[in-house]
């Protein structure tokens, strides 16, 4: 009982630090970005800043890293950068603001979340060994699964630092790029903008629906090659 009430305080703690800098994002209007009018009024101002690109990565690494936000920061990656630049931008933000998240989980939550579970905890051996870079990886493609959610469940289940982090940067970058390819259909699109923001919003959906059946496509292709390769007969 005592193992299990250290725990609950360490994942409490956990919780409180989110809890927290949530409730300071959203008195500052962050979560006011998600509306499409307020999001094109801040890229605007953000125009005219000096070293953009770098506030831009930084900002990004701490909404990330906390649990806030984040697509209303790739979409404006998009349409500040532009889809070469502003994927690399987004990309750059994301990972590392995964790994922060990473890093806070471990910290605060460590192995707290496997001593609470008790003999429940093997469930979370799905992201354990060396299935975990491939479980996580299949799972970051899916862009319906909750970025952040996802960021903290890996970390807390004990995966190692490096395939998290490679799973992570190779999982969100298709998704990535769409969104910030896309960025200003989606956000016009959804502002009534134009039939051609609404055509592109239409295609930017079924690319990101259809990342979500990629990994399931890929494993059953491994499948069907694995079963029609032929015998070697000793």
């Amino acid at each position: 009982m005592t193992a299990r009430r250290s725990s609950a305080i360490r994942l409490g703690i956990l919780v409180l630090v989110l809890a927290v800098v949530g409730v300071a994002a959203w008195r500052a209007g962050l979560f006011d970005l998600r509306d499409s009018a307020a999001l094109l009024s801040a890229v605007e101002g953000a125009r005219t800043l000096p070293y953009i690109h770098v506030i831009f990565v930084l900002a990004y690494i701490v909404v990330a890293t906390f649990g806030l936000p984040a697509t209303p920061f790739t979409l404006a990656g998009g349409i500040l950068f532009g889809t070469g630049l502003g994927s690399v931008l987004n990309w750059t933000g994301a990972t590392l603001g995964a790994t922060g998240t990473y890093l806070l989980a471990r910290a605060l939550g460590g192995d707290a979340l496997r001593g609470l579970l008790g003999s429940n905890a093997a469930r979370l051996d799905l992201f354990a060994g060396d299935a975990g870079f491939r479980t996580l990886f299949r799972l970051r493609l899916i862009p319906v699964i909750p970025f952040n959610a996802l960021s903290l469940t890996a970390a807390l289940s004990g995966i190692a630092i490096r395939p998290y982090i490679g799973a992570t940067g190779l999982g969100i970058l298709p998704g990535t790029v769409i969104y910030t390819y896309f960025a200003g259909s989606l956000v016009g699109g959804v502002s009534g903008a134009s039939a051609s923001a609404r055509t592109n919003l239409i295609v930017a959906s079924v690319l990101l629906l259809a990342l979500s059946f990629l990994p399931g496509l890929v494993q059953r292709l491994r499948k069907r090659t694995a079963s029609a390769a032929p015998s070697v007969e000793r």
